[in-house]
């Protein structure tokens, strides 16, 4: 009974304190081997290692102050979250997509965009 709550959480909580500390390397314990990526409209199609060398780079541009999941759902076969990672400067919307493999929930789609006026204040 304790795992039911555990097993319908979309994102897991490691994912969530690592994307709020900037810890790229962190985050990359749930990368899938290769995902695919926009980062402030720039496309990425990366293997893990470059993936986690693109939110290296992010994070020294952005240092994070704190990361909200805002959003989870289930679509077909994948689950995905939408997030809010605020920075000292701004704000960023953070949109991930999961697959489950060998019983992990790995990331194989990140998005992150700025975040607009009419979504902080509809």
């Amino acid at each position: 009974m304790v795992l039911l709550p555990l097993l319908a959480q979309t994102v897991p909580a490691g994912l969530s304190k690592a994307i709020a500390e900037g810890q790229a390397s962190a985050m990359s314990v749930f990368f899938h081997q290769s995902l695919e990526m926009t980062i402030l409209e720039k496309d990425y199609e990366a293997s893990k290692n470059q993936a986690t060398r693109i939110m290296e780079n992010f994070f020294k541009a952005h240092q994070p102050t704190g990361f909200k999941i805002s959003f989870e759902g289930t679509k077909e076969q994948s689950k995905y979250a939408i997030g809010t990672l605020t920075t000292e400067e701004e704000s960023f919307r953070v949109n991930l997509f999961f697959m489950n493999k060998d019983d992990k929930r790995l990331i194989y789609y990140l998005s992150i965009e700025k975040e607009s006026q009419y979504e902080l204040n509809p």
